[in-house]
Formats: C-alpha cells, sequence, structure tokens
C-alpha cells in the first residue's frame, strides 16, 4: 500500500498526503477483492478530493482510470444511489 500511494503522490493523483493514504488503501484492498473473486465492489466519498468527478460532474481522468483499474465503483454518499453504477462493472 505505500509503494501506491508513493505512486499517486508522484503521479499527482491525490493532493494531499492523507489522500495519497487513503486512495492507496482503497485501490490496494480493490484490487485484491477482485482477485479473490468478489465482482461488486463500491467504495463511498464524500471527500470531493477523490471523487473521480468535478463539482460539475466531469471526469477526473486519472481519479476514474486509477477506479477503473481497481474495479471499484464510486458512490458519492451513504445512500450507495448516486452515480448509479454503470452496466457491465459487476
Amino acid at each position: 500500500m505505500l509503494d501506491r500511494a508513493t505512486e499517486l503522490a508522484l503521479a499527482g493523483i491525490a493532493p494531499k498526503p492523507f489522500d495519497h493514504a487513503m486512495l492507496a488503501g482503497v485501490l490496494v484492498a480493490s484490487s485484491r477483492l477482485w482477485d479473490a473473486g468478489e465482482r461488486v465492489i463500491s467504495f463511498c466519498e464524500t471527500d470531493t478530493d477523490l471523487q473521480p468527478w468535478d463539482r460539475h460532474g466531469n471526469a477526473k481522468p486519472p481519479l476514474r482510470d486509477a477506479f477503473n483499474q481497481a474495479h471499484v465503483w464510486v458512490y458519492e454518499d451513504f445512500t450507495l444511489t448516486q452515480p448509479q453504477r454503470q452496466q457491465g462493472l459487476e
């Protein structure tokens, strides 16, 4: 996880040191769950720094790509309803 956090920091994907650690933990854990056979992996992120979209709903490609590579769907709040999960990501 620390290696992944360092990669994220060097790539400038997450703006703050705590965000590097949080994002690395989510990405590494999600990848491990996927490799273990889980197919519906979700994460709730209320912090706009780590949401893979901006406040206008536009994608933040580096974050979106990192979450997609880890097979994790990101929700914007704890209702786990928005944004709706896309087909094929299960």
